[in-house]
């Protein structure tokens, strides 16, 4: 199987405003993840705000050539000047015609979501959960053959991006299934140690495909 570019790795920085939880995020952009989604569902909004202002500071000082998005409200993703992306159960809100640099997005569940998504014109969708996973105990998960079909629905113009239960191995399955990345939470938020945790995640998504 042959791709344009490497597929992407995500982190999704979930409770980002946390003490502590900054420093992996910088980790994880340090040793090679260029694409993060700033979540804290659970925090004030101006503490949310006050907190992605100073870790976004950060990381363009690092690596200014990061994709962030604000999993959060979009005028506060505006302000911030990065992407936004919504769940599933989120309207879409106008831009008037005006985008930000970074992706905007939105989680989807269903075939009929992955189409929503295409007609609002989004750059990338997150579909899963695809493997079993403890944030949705009880939830049988999508598989993989629903996430060829929502990579087909998509077509070329919209990204899919696999969620739920990726460990780096599930991580090339993903791949082959026609996902253009995938997005991790506690594979790196809660690994022991961040940098095996990303070399990991990078080393299957970067080995080449076409000798297996």
């Amino acid at each position: 199987m042959a791709f344009d570019r490497p597929p992407s790795l995500v982190l999704i920085a979930d409770g980002f405003t946390r003490s502590g939880q900054d420093q992996r995020v910088m980790q994880a952009v340090r040793y090679g993840v260029r694409w993060i989604i700033l979540r804290d569902h659970g925090v004030r909004p101006d503490i949310m705000e006050l907190s992605a202002r100073l870790l976004v500071r950060r990381i363009r000082a690092l690596e200014p050539l990061t994709r962030i998005v604000l999993n959060g409200p979009a005028d506060m993703a505006r302000r911030l000047d990065v992407g936004w992306h919504r769940r599933s159960h989120e309207p879409p809100v106008p831009v008037h015609g005006q985008r930000h640099h970074a992706p905007e997005g939105r989680s989807t569940h269903t075939l009929a979501e992955i189409a929503e998504a295409q007609e609002e014109g989004v750059d990338y969708a997150l579909f899963g959960h695809v493997f079993e996973t403890n944030s949705h105990r009880g939830e049988s998960p999508r598989g993989l053959d629903a996430l060829t079909e929502a990579c087909v629905e998509a077509g070329e113009t919209m990204s899919v991006i696999a969620i739920g239960g990726i460990t780096p191995d599930r991580a090339r399955q993903c791949v082959k299934a026609g996902a253009a990345g995938v997005a991790v939470l506690s594979g790196i938020m809660q690994a022991p140690n961040v940098f095996q945790a990303v070399d990991a995640y990078m080393r299957a998504l970067t080995r080449p495909f076409d000798a297996e």
